[in-house]
């Protein structure tokens, strides 16, 4: 989740400041009452900035939806839910391999 988060913002590696100025740059491009402003991309941005900066993930969380952050994020994204496939299956093959099929 923190990954995808960290995708939202484009801050890779950077400091809390780094992190608030691509909210601020970004929540101010995107906001719904603005020229051009996309509600769903403002929404996403808003979440990935709570998870990062205040370590609040709510019940539902948008970022956890891979079809809106397809939408939101386009080709950046598409390897992030590639990897979370090859997990997803290599996880299934260790459950199969040590504990039998169809276990757990």
């Amino acid at each position: 989740m923190e990954e995808r988060a960290k995708l939202v913002l484009l801050t890779l590696g950077k400091t809390s400041a780094d992190i608030r100025r691509a909210y601020r740059r970004l929540a101010k491009r995107h906001h719904p009452d603005a020229n051009g402003g996309n509600t769903e991309k403002f929404q996403v941005i808003n979440e990935a900035y709570e998870l990062l900066a205040k370590g609040r993930i709510p019940k539902r969380p948008l970022l956890a939806d891979d079809e809106l952050m397809a939408r939101v994020m386009g080709k950046r994204f598409a390897s992030l839910i590639d990897r979370r496939k090859e997990v997803e299956e290599y996880d299934q093959w260790i459950k199969d391999r040590f504990y039998g099929v169809g276990v757990l």
